[in-house]
């Protein structure tokens, strides 16, 4: 027992990668589990010995480093991190290279990018993925979700930083205005991650149990809770729409989906914190208040849905299954998960479909709350420019006013500096990867969905607006080099990125 606890103390002081690296060639042995529980005993034997192929490097890594004590600072964390998004997929996608022959390394590397950053990119056809393969696709995007949650928590939330303490409805301490030491970022790392990963879990087995309980399979029900805790998309074989939990499924997965608009409801969970004082977030009422627009602007384009709504017959309940559908979906994507709801096909029609385009993907673009799975540029970002927009107004308006301000003056308008910042990168980056797919070969608006789909994290999206995955496959060295590394930038943010860069040529 003391021998285990020692083991444990010694992981937790390793480094981020390591720790990380264990961890994902762990999860290998659960799908390997998965194949000898349904006889495919060469992909159980496959996830088996690839899973102790990694537990033997990790070993003689630590061996390597066992007389040194390596302690990471806050730059060194964000490396590790950003390093982890760019080479552990290279290892990750060595048994869905192995098990399926037609199936290219490169294909297989930009397919686990996909997954381990939340994307859900689809780079293959569903059929020619096995259900061991699905199984790790989703498990690893679910891994990266918790990952990414965490390293949320560690870095951005106690740091507060971009100056969204302003618009944050704790009170800041202001100890958190010091850089933290070496060892205090160690002890946060681990407090952290003791603390949510219970809560990341049990939501997920919660779910998982809700879907089973409620008329789909185990399988297909543990892909779905996999897909929605980390916001991924990754459906697997079978569709979301054909999972057999119908409406009531929709609803639980709905309500589940609300944790991708704040990351106060991750820390009401450890903290003594009213439910009323997190709904009334800012990021949850401008998240909530897109939603109820777009399925209004949806719903009200059938004319015929006027007349069901205030008719007594059957064609009541066709007008209540419109607008569930269009909301579900609504919130689906502007949370970056990408599903589409059973009642949505059956209201679109083939006419809508450019307009359905533009406002899906203005959905991924606003995206979920800050310090979540989700992508895109986030409502608390839009919250902030739309303040400041709304500020400038009324000093036109009414030159002589004078406006009242709650919070430090230097303070808001650093919020508002980093906002716009993150903004135009955003866009620039955006424009950047359109024009790289556009000059290989890419029509315009495939090069724009699939740029979209990789800087919001959002993959399903791809498949949704009518395009084929094979597009990704049949893209050249470079683009899909592109493509994995707005899939990067995406998942930890073009700021974080570009602060790395700044501080090594600071240092350089």
């Amino acid at each position: 027992m003391k021998s285990l606890i020692k083991l444990g103390k010694n992981f937790t002081l390793l480094p981020l990668f390591f720790q990380v690296f264990a961890l994902a060639c762990s999860l290998m042995f659960v799908v390997a589990a998965y194949g000898f529980v349904t006889e495919s005993f060469r992909e159980a034997r496959i996830f088996l010995y690839s899973g102790l192929t990694g537990f033997f490097v990790f070993a003689l890594l630590n061996l390597a480093i066992s007389n040194r004590v390596l302690k990471e600072t806050g730059l060194m964390q964000i490396i590790s991190l950003i390093l982890l998004f760019l080479l552990l997929p290279l290892f990750l996608a060595l048994p869905a290279w192995i098990i399926s022959p037609s199936i290219k390394f490169l294909d297989a590397y930009v397919d686990m990018v996909g997954a381990f950053t939340t994307t859900g990119l689809p780079v293959f056809e569903q059929d020619i993925l096995t259900n061991s393969i699905h199984l790790w696709r989703s498990l690893i995007a679910w891994y990266g979700g918790g990952l990414i949650l965490i390293a949320a928590f560690v870095i951005l939330i106690p740091a507060n930083s971009d100056g969204f303490d302003v618009f944050s409805n704790k009170k800041i301490n202001s100890n958190l205005s010091r850089k933290p030491t070496l060892d205090e970022r160690s002890l946060t790392l681990t407090r952290i991650t003791r603390r949510l990963i219970p809560t990341y879990v049990g939501l997920t087995f919660i779910l998982w149990y809700l879907l089973s309980s409620l008329g789909a399979d185990g399988y297909t029900s543990l892909l779905r809770a996999f897909s929605i805790l980390s916001t991924s998309g990754i459906s697997g074989a079978e569709k979301f729409k054909m999972d057999g939990a119908g409406f009531y499924g929709e609803l639980v997965v709905a309500i589940f989906l609300l944790l991708a608009f704040s990351h106060n409801f991750f820390y009401s969970f450890n903290k003594k914190k009213s439910s009323k004082t997190v709904l009334l977030d800012q990021e949850v009422r401008l998240g909530l208040l897109t939603v109820f627009c777009v399925t209004l602007v949806l719903s009200l384009k059938e004319i015929n849905l006027i007349k069901s709504l205030f008719s007594t017959d059957g064609s009541l309940i066709v007008g209540l299954k419109l607008i569930w559908g269009n909301f579900f979906t609504a919130l689906s994507f502007i949370t970056t998960t990408g599903h589409v709801s059973f009642f949505w096909e059956e209201t679109v029609s083939l006419a809508d479909v450019p307009h359905i385009s533009i406002i899906l993907l203005g959905l991924c673009l606003f995206g979920g709350g800050l310090a979540t799975t989700a992508g895109g540029i986030k409502l608390l970002r839009i919250s902030i420019l739309f303040s400041a927009f709304s500020n400038e107004t009324g000093k036109l308006l009414n030159p002589s006013s004078i406006p009242v301000v709650k919070v430090k003056v230097k303070s808001l308008k650093m919020s508002v500096f980093m906002a716009w910042i993150f903004f135009m990168l955003f866009i620039v980056s955006l424009a950047l990867v359109t024009i790289i797919l556009a000059i290989f070969g890419l029509f315009f608006e495939e090069a724009i969905v699939i740029a979209v789909a990789c800087l919001t994290t959002t993959g399903p999206i791809i498949a949704v607006l009518g395009l084929d995955p094979s597009l990704i496959a049949d893209l050249s060295l470079f683009p899909k080099i592109v493509l994995v590394i707005s899939m990067v930038l995406g998942r930890l943010e073009i700021l974080v990125a570009l602060s790395v860069i700044i501080s090594v040529l600071k240092r350089a």
